[in-house]
């Protein structure tokens, strides 16, 4: 039996809020389609963002790709990331990330770190004499604009409409942010999404796609595949690190008081 006829029989059967697949899934209930490599992590968030879904909703994550279904709930944590006021950015930054580690920049793997907030100004310093203007990462020209700065040092700043407000940022960690095993891009999430109380989204050279909230990583993309090229290690984890824990978004947004 294909995968297609698998999901209508599933939906035909069982009681199923959306389906989010990395085909065109011709079913009766809502439909999100997401790259398999974003389907297991991404896909329950789009479903609450984009269909509605709340915790506790059951849907369907199928992938033609991996010839897999999963019937499962969506997770509280889930339903409370898909209601950041940012997610859309955050969305559209993940699917960038993802697409840029399987794609590397000239044949070459690497890592980069996005901030997503509107009160990051007077928080970092940049060494880099580029100012980028009229850059907003939801358009086609801003996405590859966006991964062609990925190259350079430093974090990317991008306010909750999607437009880039610094390149090359360079935030002070206090040493209380510290932690063994952590390499520097993910020391520096993890002190910036506590600190502004926003995402931080962080790609790794390994090809893996971190989101971090207020001081915790909260969502994993697994690498898959990474073009050939340098790879840096003291970017990845060693060991054990910040524990994942749900979302605790306000009811309305990404800023907490």
């Amino acid at each position: 039996m294909s995968i297609e006829r698998t999901v209508r029989r599933i939906v035909s059967c069982l009681e199923v809020k959306a389906v989010v697949a990395d085909f065109d899934a011709d079913v009766s209930v809502p439909t999100i389609r997401v790259p398999a490599d974003l389907l297991d992590s991404v896909g329950p968030v789009e479903a609450c963002a984009r269909a509605g879904v709340r915790a506790g909703d059951f849907i369907l994550l199928a992938s033609r790709r991996t010839v897999t279904v999963t019937y499962r709930p969506v997770r509280t944590e889930e339903e409370r990331l898909a209601r950041l006021d940012s997610y859309r950015v955050v969305s559209r930054l993940l699917f960038l990330l993802t697409e840029l580690a399987l794609e590397g920049v000239e044949g070459d793997r690497v890592g980069t770190l996005c901030v997503v907030s509107d009160e990051a100004r007077g928080m970092y310093r940049t060494t880099l004499p580029l100012r980028v203007e009229n850059v907003n990462v939801m358009t086609e020209e801003g996405g590859r604009v966006l991964k062609a700065l990925s190259r350079l040092d430093g974090a990317i700043v991008v306010n909750s409409d999607g437009r880039v407000e610094a390149v090359g940022a360079i935030f002070d960690v206090s040493s209380e942010s510290v932690r063994p095993g952590l390499g520097a891009r993910h020391t520096t999430a993890l002190h910036v999404s506590r600190e502004l109380n926003c995402p931080v989204i962080v790609l790794s050279e390994s090809g893996r796609v971190r989101l971090y909230y207020r001081g915790r990583e909260v969502l994993e993309v697994p690498a898959r595949s990474a073009p050939r090229g340098p790879s840096v290690d003291d970017e990845e984890h060693r060991g054990e690190h910040a524990a994942r824990e749900p979302v605790h978004g306000r009811e309305g947004g990404d800023r907490g008081a």
